[in-house]
């Protein structure tokens, strides 16, 4: 594949490194300073999205209207996710918080325990997360991402609290606990807790190249399809 990056910051680089490890070309490089025109995009392939929330929309748009496919890993944008699903018509668009190939088999095993865990009232989940300290966004998109299989699994819990609690904390309410500090590239912890005992299913990545090698088993997937696309799609 002739591959773009959108965005050249760390993600960018680990994808870069590995891309040409495994034989693939990397096109054009573009960072967030500068809007990307259409036709910047005319002699690639693939374009994989690692840039910032404010930038990542109008890159998508730029994708879009050059029919080039694109992976999209900048979190932050859903509230544009109806208008891009409209657009998709000519390319394919595949998004996620998270494309660790751990973590989306990690995902799969919590909606699996919140099923079993369903009509366990005694039992109380909640999330606890780690990052290292220049991430921008708090609580992380993976982490808002395990608390919606959670809702969509334990009727008992109705919302999110994703802020430091003030007074107790509603029992309906599911509550997302973050930490930013040193250089962890990312850990989440989701947990079942109850007067008799304690279940933790826990996600630790290591290094960024799990993320890097789940964007490029995602960009090869999504070659030739047309629409909208998630990780849940993706035969891992």
């Amino acid at each position: 594949m002739k591959i773009a990056l959108m965005g050249f910051g760390k993600m960018g680089r680990e994808i870069d490194s590995m891309a040409r490890e495994q034989g693939e070309t990397i096109s054009r490089v573009f960072d967030s300073r500068h809007p990307i025109k259409p036709e910047a995009l005319a002699d690639v392939d693939m374009c994989i999205e690692f840039s910032t929330p404010d930038a990542v929309v109008s890159n998508i748009r730029a994708a879009i209207e050059a029919r080039k496919d694109i992976v999209v890993g900048t979190t932050g944008w859903d509230a544009h996710l109806p208008e891009i699903r409209n657009s998709v018509k000519e390319s394919g668009l595949l998004y996620s918080t998270n494309f660790s190939v751990g973590m989306n088999i990690f995902f799969r095993l919590v909606r699996r325990a919140a099923e079993l865990m369903r009509n366990a009232q005694d039992y109380d989940p909640y999330i606890q997360e780690v990052h290292h300290r220049q991430k921008v966004d708090s609580p992380s998109g993976t982490a808002l991402s395990l608390a919606r299989i959670l809702l969509s699994q334990i009727d008992r819990k109705k919302g999110v609290l994703a802020r430091p609690p003030e007074g107790k904390i509603p029992p309906e309410m599911l509550h997302i606990s973050s930490t930013r500090a040193g250089v962890n590239p990312g850990m989440h912890t989701v947990a079942f807790d109850s007067e008799g005992d304690l279940i933790e299913l826990r996600h630790v990545a290591k290094s960024r190249r799990g993320f890097a090698q789940g964007t490029l088993i995602a960009a090869r997937w999504l070659r030739g399809k047309k629409g909208v696309y998630t990780m849940d799609d993706v035969e891992l």
